[in-house]
């Protein structure tokens, strides 16, 4: 019995350890900001393979930097306000009227920047033809996965 537990133990350990291993080799070296970067690089470039006119692609491509940009605001405007409420919350002296400033202000904030950055996504989809986007869908699904990934983070 002494010696199946040994073996069992030994087993068991050689698996804990493969899984630890397994584990700490998925883990991904890039960060979630390099990872937005390319999914948007590779975003771009599937345009340029998809969009054949150039006019067309270079409107499309210009749409998806006002996007980014309109996301990159939301997502400032998400930290500004994280930062505030920190502040906020850390002072004991703080009046339930200034929470109560602080949650209208940030609604009326975020619901601006949100609608700023759905609107110009939409502005470049509607620029798409249907052939366009539905060869475009992918490429666009991982870029906002990313952003929101990329916000989520910080």
């Amino acid at each position: 019995m002494s010696l199946n537990f040994k073996k069992g133990t030994a087993i068991l350990l050689h698996l804990l350890l493969s899984l630890m291993l397994v584990a700490c080799s998925s883990t991904s070296s890039i960060s979630p900001d390099d990872q937005e970067r390319q999914s948007f690089d590779d975003f771009r470039k599937t345009i340029q393979e998809v969009v054949q006119d150039s006019d067309r692609q270079a409107e499309i491509l210009d749409l998806v930097e006002n996007y980014q940009a309109d996301f990159k605001n939301l997502r400032d405007t998400v930290e500004a306000q994280r930062a505030e409420l920190r502040s906020l919350n850390a002072d004991y002296d703080a009046t339930r009227e200034q929470f109560q400033a602080y949650i209208a202000k940030y609604d009326a904030d975020i619901r601006s920047a949100r609608k700023k950055a759905t609107d110009s996504r939409m502005a470049f989809i509607r620029a798409t033809t249907t052939e366009e986007w539905a060869a475009l869908k992918k490429a666009d699904a991982k870029a906002m996965k990313n952003m929101v990934s990329t916000t989520q983070e910080k």
